[in-house]
C-alpha cells in the first residue's frame, strides 16, 4: 500500500538530461501497465511501483526496457534524488480486501454513507477505519507524490496525473456503493485544480482521467466475489455504462501519454473522461 510518505524519485546512475523520468504508482499491471507502455513509447524512462508481487513487477519491467528501450525501475519504498522529473502519474489503488492485500489487514465490507454501515451495533460509534485507508491511499498520497514530484521538476515543465473512478464527480452520478474509495478520489480531484492554478506559470499541467470499463485482472477478483466470471462482468457492465464497450489499459494509457506530452501541456485542471461515453449514461 502507498503510505502518506510514500515513494518518490529514483537515483539514476547514468546522464539523463536528453531524457525525462516518469514515476508511475502501480505501474506494473492493469491501467497502470498501459500508461506506463505509452509514456516509453514516447521516450520516458520510467519509475513504476508495484505492492507485493515483486516477481511480476520485475517481469513486467523487463519486457518495457526489451520494447521501448527505456531504463526502468521498480521500487516498493521510499528512494532518493537525482533526475530531472517529467511526468508523475497516481495511479494505485485497489478494492480493500478483494483486489490486494493491504497493510492495515483491512477486510472486503460493503460501507456506505447514511445506510447505517458506518455506526457500531448499538449505535454509538462509527468505524472509520476503511475511508481513512481510502483518502490516504488516494488523497494524501497523491498530494504528497505531486508535491515531492513537482520539486524535481526543471525549466521545461512536466505534468502531475491522478486516475479517478466514474462517480467521484459531478460530472458522473453518484456511483452507489463506491462510496469509501470515491471518498478519497473526490480528494484528488479537487487538489487537482488547486495544483493546476499554482502550477500553471512553471509549464506544469494537472489533469485526472477517469477511466471507463477497463479490461484488467481486477475484474477477476471482483467477479469472484459475486459467483460471475471476469468477461461476463465486463460485458455486463460495459454493456450497461459504456457506449463504446469496454477499454484496453493501453487506450487509456494513450491518453495520459498525450496530456504528458508538449502537445497536451494546455490542458490543465479538468477531470477527463476518457471511458468511452460512459459519463453520458451514468
Amino acid at each position: 500500500m502507498l503510505g502518506s510518505t510514500c515513494l518518490l524519485l529514483l537515483l539514476l546512475t547514468r546522464d539523463v538530461s536528453s531524457r525525462h523520468v516518469a514515476i508511475v504508482t502501480g505501474g506494473t499491471r492493469g491501467i497502470g501497465r498501459g500508461i506506463s507502455e505509452s509514456l516509453a513509447r514516447d521516450g520516458f524512462d520510467l519509475l513504476c511501483t508495484y505492492n507485493t508481487n515483486a516477481e511480476a513487477a520485475a517481469a513486467a519491467a523487463e519486457e518495457l526496457r526489451t520494447t521501448h528501450g527505456v531504463r526502468v525501475e521498480c521500487v516498493g519504498g521510499d528512494i532518493a534524488q537525482g533526475c530531472e522529473l517529467g511526468a508523475v502519474v497516481h495511479n494505485a489503488g485497489q478494492y480493500v480486501g478483494i483486489t490486494s492485500d493491504n497493510a492495515d489487514g483491512l477486510t472486503a465490507g460493503m460501507l456506505g454513507f447514511g445506510d447505517g454501515s458506518m455506526l457500531s451495533a448499538d449505535g454509538g460509534s462509527t468505524n472509520l477505519a476503511t475511508m481513512r485507508y481510502y483518502q490516504r491511499l488516494y488523497g494524501d498520497a497523491y498530494i504528497d507524490l505531486m508535491e515531492r514530484g513537482l520539486r524535481r521538476m526543471g525549466t521545461s515543465g512536466g505534468s502531475l496525473i491522478g486516475i479517478s473512478s466514474p462517480g467521484c464527480s459531478t460530472q458522473y452520478n453518484a456511483n452507489l456503493g463506491y462510496d469509501m474509495p470515491g471518498s478519497g478520489k473526490c480528494v484528488m480531484e479537487y487538489a487537482m485544480r488547486l495544483f493546476a492554478l499554482r502550477c500553471a506559470g512553471r509549464s506544469v499541467n494537472c489533469n485526472v482521467v477517469i477511466p471507463g470499463v477497463t479490461v484488467t485482472d481486477a475484474w477477476g477478483r471482483l467477479a469472484a466475489t459475486r459467483g460471475a466470471s471476469k468477461d461476463d462482468l465486463i460485458e455486463g457492465i460495459a454493456g450497461r455504462l459504456s457506449p463504446m464497450g469496454s477499454m484496453t489499459p493501453r487506450q487509456l494509457g494513450d491518453a495520459v501519454a498525450f496530456l504528458c506530452s508538449p502537445r497536451g501541456r494546455l490542458i490543465t485542471g479538468v477531470s477527463l473522461p476518457v471511458d468511452g461515453g460512459v459519463h453520458l449514461k451514468s
